[in-house]
């Protein structure tokens, strides 16, 4: 059987040096353990503002990987790339790390692919690297299930117009709960409402088993783990991105 060919995702930021770069690590670390056909890149909009970048890739975004267990040792010690014109043609996603800095640089610099970029909202500033996580986990279960980027504001005229308030969507909720009935005693910790496919569901049940040094299967859309798992499972879910509320006794 053919392998299915590898696509690519490149996160852009200004300077690659801190946003960028750690969920270019995050994303191939991730990627590879839910079995992900997909590489991310990074480079940056405009290298030349990042006069007090020092040395390859900021220390704090090392630190805040390694302290996941998450090591690159050549992502992380190349240094920050201009991205161009040859680097957004080969990606099959694009993600700019924050509106309202890039999409300005991508009108002036690239404006051709203003149109084509996702964006989202964080900010350069130091503590954003738990929100790029949640981002990144996002991004990663909407591959898995072949769903569409969210829809952004790129043009010139949104820009200038004052935004219409929609209304807020509902973020979708993991359920940890806990089953006896029929099991002997035996009972099981559950995950369900998890916005994964039934190759997705798989992966993450096999992190939380790993995790929680058991037993467990998928059925019916669900997850299930041996013994009552529910508070290394929530805690494990919730260092993963996700939002997690608990059911049951």
């Amino acid at each position: 059987m053919a392998q299915r060919s590898e696509k690519t995702v490149l996160f852009l930021c200004t300077g690659n040096y801190y946003r960028s770069r750690f969920a270019e690590v995050l994303f191939n670390s991730v990627a590879g353990k839910m079995g992900l056909p997909w590489r991310g890149s990074s480079r940056g909009l405009a290298l030349e503002r990042g006069v007090n970048n020092v040395g390859p890739m900021a220390a704090s975004a090392i630190k805040a990987l390694e302290a996941m267990g998450v090591r690159a040792v050549d992502a992380i010690t190349r240094m920050p790339a201009q991205v161009t014109t040859d680097d957004l043609e080969r990606a099959d996603r694009i993600v700019a790390l924050k509106q309202d800095e890039h999409l300005p640089l991508l009108q002036d610099r690239f404006p051709a692919w203003a149109e084509k970029v996702e964006f989202w909202h964080v900010d350069d500033a130091p503590k954003v690297l738990g929100l790029i996580e949640q981002e990144v986990m996002g991004l990663v279960a909407r591959l898995l299930g072949g769903g569409q980027p969210p829809e952004n504001q790129p043009s010139e005229t949104a820009l200038a117009s004052p935004p219409v308030k929609q209304p807020a969507k509902k973020p979708v909720t993991l359920k940890v709960g806990r089953e006896t009935a029929g099991r002997r005693g035996k009972g099981v910790t559950t995950v369900f409402d998890v916005p994964l496919d039934d190759n997705g569901l798989k992966e993450l049940a096999a992190t939380l088993k790993q995790r929680c040094g058991t037993g467990g299967t998928v059925k019916d859309g669900r997850i299930e783990i041996q013994g009552d798992q529910r508070e290394r499972i929530v805690a494990e879910l919730e260092r993963l991105g996700y939002k997690v509320k608990r059911v049951g006794g």
